[in-house]
C-alpha cells in the first residue's frame, strides 16, 4: 500500500514510540505535569493545551533512547549531546502530532492499552520492578507511559479513518490520469535471462564452444568447468536488467541471440561463453496489471491533503525560541 508523505511522517512518529516502548520500557509523558514557572517557557500551544520546554526535553530524550537502542548503543549524556541539535526538527514533528492527537471524536483504545503494557511488563528481566525501569528509563511514572500509549493509538486510528476516506473518495477516472501522467513508473526495464561459463583461459573456452555446437549440453559443460559460483546451478545467472553486468559481457548478451551459444567473451574475470535463454523487451504495464498500484497513489496524494489541512488548519502555535538547551 502506498503512503503519503504525511501518512509516513506520522507514521514514523507512531513507529519510532513504539520502538522507544519496547526497547527501553517507557514513553515521556503528556504536559499535564509540566512546570508553569518562567524558567520553564511554553514551546508549543493550542488552545488552552501547552507543552512546555521540560515536556518536549523528556520527549525528545525518548525519542534519542530509542534511536540509541535501533543503533545498538548505550544512550548516554555524549550521544543525546551530539544529536540535540535536531530538537527544532522535533519541535516540527511534535507540533504534527498535536494537531491529530488533539482532534475530537476518537477514543483510545483501552483493549490496545492494556495489552502494551501487559507487554512491556512482561519483558521486564527477573527482578526488575516495572515502575523503576521507567523511572530510569528517565520519566516521571506510569501515568507518563499510560498517556502516550494512548495518544499512539489516537494517531494511528486517525491516520487509518484519513486513508479510507481519501480512498472511498477515488474515482477510476482519477486512477487512469494518474496512471497516464506516471507511466515511467509502470515501465517494465529490458530484461535478459542467461547461463554462463567462466574459464581461465581462452583456448579452454574455444574447445567448449566447439563441443556446444557440436551438441553438448551447456549446464553439463558449465557443472564440470565453470569456474565460478554458478557452476553448482549450470552456470546460470538468472535475470538481470542493463547496468548489472560488467560492460564487455553485457554487450555479448544484448547482442546474443535467443538460444545460442556465443564466445569467449574477455572479462576482467576471464573468459566467457553466453547463453542467452530468456528476453525481454522493456514494456509499459498495462493498467489492468497496475490498477492497484496506481490507486494508491491517488489514495496517498488525497491523505496527504486530508492530514496537511488537518495539521494547517489546527492553529498550533510554536515557540522555538524557548527550546531547551542541553
Amino acid at each position: 500500500m502506498t503512503r503519503s508523505p504525511a501518512f509516513r511522517r506520522v507514521l514514523k512518529t507512531i513507529t519510532l514510540l513504539a520502538t522507544c516502548l519496547l526497547l527501553t520500557g517507557a514513553f515521556a509523558q503528556n504536559g499535564a505535569d509540566a512546570a508553569t514557572t518562567s524558567t520553564d517557557p511554553v514551546v508549543l500551544r493550542l488552545g488552552s493545551y501547552e507543552e512546555r520546554a521540560s515536556d518536549l526535553a523528556w520527549r525528545f530524550g525518548v525519542t534519542l533512547r530509542g534511536v540509541a537502542a535501533q543503533q545498538g548503543q548505550p544512550y548516554s549524556a555524549e550521544f543525546a549531546a551530539s544529536l540535540w541539535s535536531l530538537i527544532p526538527y522535533y519541535l516540527d514533528q511534535r507540533t504534527q502530532e498535536v494537531a491529530l492527537v488533539r482532534r475530537r471524536g476518537l477514543t483510545p483504545d483501552a483493549g490496545k492499552l492494556e495489552s502494551t503494557l501487559e507487554n512491556v511488563k512482561a519483558g521486564l528481566a527477573e527482578g526488575e520492578e516495572f515502575d523503576a525501569v521507567v523511572r530510569q528509563a528517565g520519566f516521571p511514572g506510569e501515568a507518563a507511559l499510560v498517556s502516550m500509549i494512548e495518544e499512539s493509538d489516537l494517531i494511528a486510528q486517525l491516520l487509518t479513518a484519513v486513508h479510507d476516506e481519501a480512498a472511498a473518495g477515488v474515482t477510476d477516472q482519477q486512477v487512469r490520469v494518474r496512471y497516464l501522467a506516471e507511466r515511467a513508473r509502470f515501465t517494465q526495464p529490458e530484461q535478459y535471462c542467461a547461463k554462463h561459463i567462466l574459464v581461465p583461459e581462452e583456448a579452454t573456452a574455444r574447445d567448449l564452444l566447439a563441443r556446444l555446437a557440436a551438441g553438448s549440453d551447456f549446464g553439463e559443460l558449465a557443472a564440470e568447468f565453470g569456474t565460478d559460483g554458478t557452476k553448482s546451478r549450470g552456470g546460470d545467472l538468472g535475470c538481470f536488467g542493463l547496468g548489472a553486468m560488467v560492460p564487455e559481457f553485457e554487450a555479448a548478451v544484448v547482442a546474443a541471440p535467443v538460444g545460442e551459444s556465443v564466445g569467449p567473451v574477455a572479462t576482467q574475470f576471464g573468459y566467457h561463453l553466453v547463453l542467452v535463454y530468456d528476453h525481454t523487451p522493456a514494456r509499459v504495464r498495462p493498467l489492468s496489471e497496475v490498477e492497484g498500484s496506481a490507486r494508491e497513489l491517488v489514495v496517498a496524494t488525497a491523505t496527504d491533503a486530508l492530514l496537511n489541512g488537518i495539521i494547517d488548519g489546527a492553529g498550533v502555535l510554536t515557540y522555538p525560541e524557548n527550546l531547551p538547551a542541553f
